[in-house]
């Protein structure tokens, strides 16, 4: 009941049902954001897959672009969804009246070192573990360098920035703006479940991808929830995302899903074992010893970083920063 300047009661009125449909107390309901940011999605990549498509019609059929320039492709490609994916969120955060911060990439000091420790500690370092592993158990040889001079930093330095895209659009993709509003929605785990599904089922198109190559990508998914979950952005999963990507494809010059790219540094090779071991042709991530790898990386994770750093991605869903 309120009361005006008259002494006169007036009741409330409660909100409409309409209203309730699509708002609550923190806003537009998460459902509703995320139908406008996946349409928004939708219709982006609709036109640039179109405009690819009308690109490769004018080039000369069957010609194949050489192995930098491939590599050259991939990197524009990943640069180009990064920007998209980063465009929409500022987007949303208009729609939201958020800073885009929140969405879990927030420019602030740690957020370098954040990136070198989850690039190092938590991807290639894990990487060179699994692989030494495979080694002991005489499944996996590194075998010799297949670069010499300028070749090594030019190819490296390539890879890198190709991979250090791949960590920002696909860590951007499924555990930023998406995971942010969905885990309002259902909570954060929940969410993080989801997400991890939804990572896993978009890589069974990889045309290499084996059962266990897509169960340990859900557990890589679910690693990456962790790390934000602990210390609230996103920094050190895309850190780790990439730190292992570089490891495989360039360094130690292993199969990523079927495929070896080019200009890798080393010229390994797979020995005699069953594929659940030796991970096949899919490579290392098609091994059980990567899903064990992951999982115990998730646990000692949570362990190692018991306080979380404020402010956290389901702490911040109602603040203004």
């Amino acid at each position: 009941m309120e009361q005006d300047t008259s002494g006169t009661v007036t009741p409330i009125q409660p909100s409409s049902k309409l209203h309730q449909i699509f708002y609550n107390d923190h806003g537009l309901r998460a459902g509703w954001r995320l139908l406008i940011y996946f349409a928004m999605i939708i219709a982006l990549f609709a036109s640039a897959l179109l405009l690819t498509k009308r690109l490769a019609r004018s080039a000369p059929r069957g010609a194949q672009l050489p192995p930098i320039a491939q590599a050259v492709a991939q990197l524009i490609s990943e640069l180009v969804i990064f920007l998209i994916l980063l465009l929409l969120a500022w987007i949303m955060s208009r729609i939201e009246h958020q800073k885009m911060g929140v969405y879990g990439l927030p420019l602030q000091r740690q957020a370098f070192s954040r990136f070198i420790q989850g690039y190092f500690i938590w991807g290639f370092l894990p990487l060179a573990v699994l692989l030494a592993i495979l080694r002991i158990f005489h499944v996996f040889f590194f075998g010799y360098f297949s670069l010499a001079g300028l070749q090594i930093l030019g190819w490296g330095l390539l890879w890198f920035c190709v991979f250090l895209l791949v960590g920002f659009s696909e860590e951007y993709l499924f555990r930023g703006y998406f995971l942010y509003t969905l885990s309002d929605g259902i909570g954060f785990w929940p969410a993080a479940i989801i997400q991890a599904i939804l990572f896993a089922r978009v890589h069974m198109g990889n045309g290499g991808e084996t059962r266990i190559g897509i169960i340990a990508t859900a557990f890589f998914a679910l690693f990456a929830a962790a790390t934000l979950w602990r210390t609230g952005n996103l920094w050190l999963a895309v850190g780790a995302h990439a730190g292992w990507d570089w490891g495989q494809s360039y360094f130690f010059g292993v199969n990523d899903s079927g495929f070896q790219a080019p200009g890798h540094l080393l010229n390994p090779h797979v020995g005699a074992g069953p594929d659940w071991l030796t991970g096949g042709t899919v490579g290392p991530e098609g091994s059980v010893v990567t899903l064990i790898l992951w999982v115990l990386m998730t646990v000692i994770f949570l362990v190692a970083y018991r306080k979380r750093s404020e402010p956290a991605l389901m702490i911040v869903q109602n603040q203004k920063y």
